[in-house]
């Protein structure tokens, strides 16, 4: 819901077509323009709370950023109001809000827009690595790989495409 909203943000904001990369970046151009952290609570009836914390590139130049980054600043090449970039950002999520519930439907809007569906991906994990095809997102976000000995979900880790 989280990568929805801010997604729909910067569309409705500023303009800029982004995708979403496993687990909860979003990308322009393949470069990393956004990222979303979550810490939730869950009791047996559900989510307790969430706090969530959204970094976002507005007015940062190349200089100031890391390679494969990139901002608002980048692509539009001008520079925005912080204000209006949060004041629109709550506004989008509260209307998003309501949708918190209906997983299944999170989970398909986020493969409908994801970076690297149906393309070869290496994720790494602590000691391990796995490759293959990225086929799919389970309910619990995990990641469906599809790879040379069937499919594996993995629930984190580091996605990079494999090119």
């Amino acid at each position: 819901m989280f990568a929805k909203a801010l997604r729909t943000a910067i569309q409705e904001v500023y303009g800029v077509q982004s995708e979403v990369k496993w687990p909860n970046d979003l990308v322009v151009d393949r470069q990393k323009l956004a990222g979303i952290l979550i810490e939730t609570k869950i009791s047996g009836s559900g989510i307790v709370y969430a706090v969530v914390g959204i970094g976002l590139n507005v007015n940062l130049t190349a200089e100031e950023l890391p390679t494969g980054a990139t901002s608002i600043f980048m692509v539009k090449k001008k520079r925005f109001s912080l204000e209006k970039t949060l004041s629109s950002i709550l506004t989008i999520l509260e209307r998003h809000h309501g949708n918190l519930g209906d997983e299944k439907a999170i989970v398909a809007d986020w493969w409908e827009h994801c970076a690297h569906r149906m393309k070869p991906v290496i994720i790494e994990t602590g000691n391990s690595r796995v490759s293959g095809k990225s086929v799919g997102v389970n309910l619990d976000g995990s990641i469906i790989i599809e790879t040379d000995h069937g499919k594996v979900a993995v629930p984190d880790g580091t996605l990079r495409l494999d090119t």
